[in-house]
């Protein structure tokens, strides 16, 4: 039954209600087959018919008449509806992350009760910033030429610098929430790029040229395993740390040490970022001339943007024979983790073998300072 239907039917059980009451209320004033004035019963002109043998009022005086109460509608109370809406969409504003994730769950929940294929995410668009050829998405090794390298004509850094670049994409679902970048003002003040040098990006953001990368309302905490790391290691991680939070107004924390090692997976999201040192028996990939791998685990959210959320970095013990080797390769995994890419630029760091180059250059610095740039979510 419609709902236009029932209130018809229940509007006619009213009219008849209050018809029934009038008939009841002749009969008790003028007795039963009483009729009004002007009725044929009365011939078109005579007085009120009584039903009495005198054909006049009845001897007992009628009955009070009953009183006609129209039906009582009730309202419907619609405001603790209202009071929900206006909760949904006043959590919709302030947790805009939130709300995409709780609708992009939804519309998976509803497709696997109906028993619909999974929706296939839309592709990304052509990324258009200035990437280096050799980093893609995902886990991967940069290798550089495979010409032999002379170790002695390396510099201090003490050889050829490979990466291993994690890359964690989670699906839209309850567990994807445990973490999300920090929000609220800037722990440091942004730095102002000083050059156009050449620099490159791990990743950028979809159809827009920001890099992806830390969320600089927050610390990006560090703690370091120290098995197998040199002497002085707390002072050779604290003088990279400074170095990096002021070429990128990051605040790079010192939070302690870690019995975490190395992993081909990618580190937890919200843990903090591990440095630590092997030997190639213990991580094979560092086998060769590789001097370390660094890297950062990238978080992306259904809304398309993505936030580095953690790191690691290993660092070769065979490889690393000087404090200024250890500096050099550290600083150089540490902006990997940042989300700084390669660059086949001479004066750089970030060049895939180094040649001698012990500090950032130019396009390193301004590199890092677009990342520390990034806004707050």
């Amino acid at each position: 039954m419609g709902m236009f239907e029932a209130a018809a039917r229940r509007r006619r059980a009213a009219q008849m209600q209050r018809r029934l009451a009038e008939l009841d209320e002749w009969d008790r004033q003028y007795g039963l087959g009483g009729a009004p004035p002007g009725s044929p019963l009365t011939g078109g002109t005579g007085p009120w018919r009584y039903h009495s043998p005198e054909g006049g009022p009845p001897p007992v005086p009628a009955l009070a008449p009953v009183p006609l109460r129209p039906p009582v509608r009730r309202r419907r109370r619609s405001w603790p509806g209202v009071l929900v809406v206006l909760g949904l969409v006043g959590a919709g504003l302030t947790y805009p992350d939130r709300a995409v994730q709780t609708w992009s769950w939804a519309q998976d929940t509803g497709r696997s009760v109906l028993g619909l294929p999974e929706q296939e995410p839309e592709p990304p668009l052509p990324d258009a910033s200035p990437v280096a050829p050799d980093v893609v998405v995902g886990p991967q090794e940069d290798r550089a030429a495979s010409d032999p390298v002379d170790p002695a004509a390396q510099g201090s850094a003490g050889g050829r610098f490979d990466d291993l670049v994690p890359d964690f994409l989670p699906r839209s679902d309850p567990a994807g929430w445990g973490w999300e970048p920090p929000r609220g003002e800037r722990l440091l003040p942004a730095v102002a790029p000083q050059t156009d040098d050449a620099y490159a990006f791990l990743a950028t953001q979809p159809r827009s040229e920001e890099p992806v990368g830390f969320s600089p309302c927050g610390p990006v905490e560090v703690a370091v395993n120290p098995a197998g790391a040199p002497e002085g290691y707390a002072d050779l991680v604290l003088a990279s740390l400074a170095r990096i939070s002021d070429a990128s107004g990051l605040h790079l924390e010192l939070v302690g040490e870690t019995d975490r090692t190395w992993s081909d997976d990618p580190a937890s999201r919200g843990e903090p970022v591990l440095v630590g040192w092997a030997t190639d028996e213990e991580v094979p990939a560092l086998e060769g001339p590789s001097a370390g791998f660094g890297g950062p685990t990238v978080v992306t959210f259904p809304d398309g943007r993505s936030w580095n959320a953690s790191g690691q970095v290993v660092l070769d013990t065979d490889q690393l024979s000087t404090p200024e080797a250890h500096a050099a390769v550290l600083d150089h995994e540490l902006a990997h983790v940042l989300g700084l890419g390669h660059v086949d630029a001479p004066g750089e760091l970030m060049t895939p073998v180094n040649t001698g180059q012990a500090h950032f250059g130019p396009g390193d610095l301004a590199g890092l300072a677009r990342l520390g740039a990034i806004p707050c979510p």
